[in-house]
């Protein structure tokens, strides 16, 4: 486990959960999925992560970067705080993906 990724993962989610939603994400839904219920999976996601100390099982390291892919096919029409919200869970999902990556290959 790296701890620099695991400490910038807890600093990105301490600003995330101290933001507010952005209102032009609830206009931003369309064939990709509810931002809503993206936000809501990647919460319980990063949520694990940060509990397990860096470990994410396989089931949630999926769904974090499906949710995160959806994301970044939303992002160009997105513009201010909801740019920078949706960005703020993209990096988080790049970061938590490869730490578990680096964690399967050093096993």
């Amino acid at each position: 486990m790296n701890e620099a990724v695991l400490d910038e993962v807890t600093a990105l989610w301490a600003e995330h959960l101290s933001a507010s939603w952005p209102e032009e994400l609830y206009k931003a839904d369309d064939s990709d999925g509810d931002v809503v219920e993206i936000d809501g999976a990647m919460a319980g996601c990063i949520s694990s992560y940060l509990q397990g100390r860096g470990v994410l099982d396989v089931k949630r390291a999926r769904i974090i970067q499906a949710c995160a892919c959806d994301l970044q096919k939303v992002l160009p029409r997105l513009r201010g705080d909801g740019a920078h919200y949706v960005r703020r869970l993209i990096r988080m999902a790049e970061l938590i993906g490869r730490s578990q990556e680096a964690g399967t290959s050093s096993s």
